[in-house]
């Protein structure tokens, strides 16, 4: 980020009840190039979003013993596509020690995740796939690469990147899962087949954690039929036998994620046609 005049457009708002905490966030985003306005109650936050946007809304999960994450829709409402990036003592040695908030916090569809302490290469990752998100002038769909075998993965991931998405990859279901960095997910493209929980289960998990994320499930044992279908019935929404080809996998990839978006259109129609305070007669 350049430093240039202070804007809407350069500002990050942060959550954080320790002031203390605060400061040592703040500097590291000046760092950057931005300018910090601070919260320090979820009160502060709601009225700070009212009045303008911001380039990035950074939250701290628990504030003045209240769960941020209780408050996700109505802060998304108010964020209004803005970024929002969750922060909580999740320990990058120890991530189990912040699990549930972190899983709660994917299901909220927020787009990054930063256990603490975090660094000024953490900020810059995120103020970078801002970028890039801009430049595209909508957020990168980000698609998550499950398989044991790197040579696949690099392929796939060949494959994503050149279709304009951005890719995450994990040699197992257990690691994406650990890893504090994959948070928001647009798609999964997974193998059945790999050691430790595996593909079948791995989606079960998946759907549990990204309920509404489509996955496509992949498989070179292609003459036992039996893996495929039944990663259908776990709750993949396509299965590929390998080996497949560039264009059979980007057309099954933007076909999931229209699907999914139209079924997300329908939803939000939905909802929005549901009175929030219904009258009883």
């Amino acid at each position: 980020m350049s430093k240039n005049s202070v804007t809407s457009e350069n500002i990050v708002l942060v959550l954080e009840d320790s002031r203390t905490q605060a400061r040592i966030v703040g500097a590291l985003f000046e760092r950057c190039g931005l300018k910090v306005e601070f919260a320090f109650t979820l009160d502060e936050t709601f009225y700070a979003l009212r009045r303008r946007s911001y380039y990035l809304i950074l939250l701290d999960v628990f504030v003045n013993d209240e769960n941020v994450l209780d408050h996700m829709g109505a802060l998304q409402k108010l964020a209004a596509g803005t970024p929002i990036a969750v922060m909580t003592a999740g320990q990058r040695g120890k991530p189990t020690a912040a699990s549930h908030a972190f899983n709660a916090a994917r299901r909220a569809c927020v787009d990054y995740l930063l256990p603490k302490p975090f660094d000024y290469k953490d900020i810059m990752q995120i103020c970078g796939e801002i970028e890039d998100g801009r430049r595209h002038r909508k957020p990168m769909r980000r698609v998550l690469i499950i398989d044991d075998d790197a040579y696949t993965r690099a392929f796939v991931r060949d494959i994503i990147e050149e279709a304009g998405f951005y890719a995450a990859e994990s040699a197992s279901v257990e690691e994406a899962i650990m890893r504090l960095d994959i948070t928001r997910i647009d798609a999964v493209v997974i193998d059945i087949v790999m050691p430790g929980i595996g593909g079948m289960t791995g989606i079960k998990i998946i759907k549990a954690t990204w309920p509404q994320v489509p996955i496509i499930a992949m498989t070179g044992y292609v003459k036992d039929t039996d893996h495929l279908e039944k990663s259908l019935l776990n709750g993949a929404h396509h299965a590929l036998p390998k080996p497949f080809g560039k264009l059979q996998l980007t057309g099954v990839l933007e076909g999931c994620l229209t699907a999914a978006d139209q079924a997300s259109d329908a939803e939000a129609i939905t909802h929005d046609g549901e009175d929030d305070d219904p009258l009883y007669l």
